[in-house]
């Protein structure tokens, strides 16, 4: 499927290029990026499921990276050469973006009174903003730090204009059915799904009888140990059901707002802002600025800011807010797979998963070998 969408990507590039007189203003540039971007979106991730760990096996053989619009794939390339790809795309795309709208006047997240949304509600693109966003993460998966600092300091600099930190206070009232659990004023790029509330309904509401998804108690306090109650991140999304079929706090992230909004009723992120000041604080040789970084993001969970003068494991300190910040947004999978990590926790507090190359790296479909030489 995501193959699928490279090629409707590469589609379009390509009737673009045919067609340029049908563009106005600076439509050809926008929609021209963000395709582009898509295309290295997609391809990263697709990087990130089925090639090696980077960290020890850059060379190691991985995708293919598809550049025409064709049936058939191209030659599956070493992972270092699929990221020098992402991130050629990024540039140029980043190149392509400089007149988004979304640099001047921001997401722009409500619909326009004359209903012409064309470079409206910019969250649902891959923006100017998601672009360099999305090269800091790629930059850091790559091991390109310095990299990633720079791109990642773009972010932090325009969060407080743009992209404000999610209302604490509404996430914790008592008795509010319209919370915005999924804090979309700080979300860079999101995809739309109509049908998210599915994803509640599906696999996580107390009133499903089997196949519900949820950690046990204890492996889910371990993570948010003593701050759990003060953590918007914990209270508004894990709640205890009303009925006694389960003793187990169950996920509401995607479950429907009671008062549906246009906007983050369908929202389900892909980017959002606390990672690039989660990146800051990784890379940087500042322990200052890792620290201050560290800290607006804790304050606007409602946790207590960390002390100058209090030691701090800032790698450690990372793996928790990575473990509480991205519940239902697939990547802590990818953290702990940049970073090697050798064993991970169970949610069914059968201690800890020994992890290897083999467990991070999903074998790719025999559909894409059987026909190669």
């Amino acid at each position: 499927k995501m193959y699928s969408l490279i090629m409707n990507c590469n589609n379009l590039l390509e009737n673009a290029d045919l067609r340029k007189e049908v563009f106005t203003g600076d439509n050809y540039n926008i929609i021209y990026g963000e395709a582009l971007a898509l295309r290295a979106m997609l391809h990263f991730d697709l990087l990130r499921l089925f090639g090696p760990v980077y960290k020890t096996n850059p060379e190691g053989l991985s995708i293919c990276y598809n550049k025409k619009f064709a049936y058939q794939g191209s030659n599956i390339l070493p992972a270092s050469e699929v990221i020098d790809n992402v991130l050629e795309d990024l540039k140029q795309a980043e190149q392509l973006l400089v007149k988004d709208p979304v640099i001047t006047e921001g997401p722009r997240n409500t619909a326009a009174s004359d209903r012409v949304n064309d470079l409206r509600l910019r969250t649902y693109r891959l923006n100017y903003y998601a672009v360099q966003a999305l090269m800091a993460r790629v930059y850091l998966y790559a091991g390109r730090n310095e990299d990633a600092l720079i791109m990642a300091r773009k972010l932090v600099e325009i969060q407080s204009k743009w992209y404000p930190f999610a209302d604490y206070n509404s996430l914790m009232e008592s008795g509010n059915k319209s919370k915005d659990r999924v804090f979309s004023t700080e979300v860079l790029f999101g995809l739309e799904n109509k049908k998210r509330g599915e994803i509640f309904t599906n696999y996580f509401t107390p009133e499903l009888d089997n196949g519900i998804l949820a950690p046990t108690n204890t492996s889910l306090l371990n993570i948010f140990l003593t701050e759990s109650t003060s953590d918007c991140r914990f209270t508004p999304f894990w709640i205890k059901p009303d009925n006694d079929r389960y003793s187990f706090r169950c996920f509401h992230k995607y479950e429907a707002p009671e008062k549906s909004d246009p906007f983050f009723s369908y929202l389900v992120p892909m980017i959002r802002i606390s990672e690039m000041f989660y990146i800051v604080a990784e890379t940087t040789d500042d322990e200052t600025e890792a620290r201050a970084c560290l800290n607006l993001v804790r304050r606007n969970r409602g946790l207590v800011a960390f002390e100058d003068t209090e030691m701090v494991d800032i790698q450690q300190v990372l793996k928790e807010e990575y473990m509480k910040e991205f519940f239902g947004e697939g990547q802590l999978f990818f953290y702990y797979k940049r970073l090697n990590v050798s064993s991970i926790p169970a949610g069914d507090d059968s201690g800890m998963i020994t992890m290897d190359e083999v467990k991070y790296k999903f074998p790719l479909p025999d559909s894409e070998t059987d026909y190669r030489n």
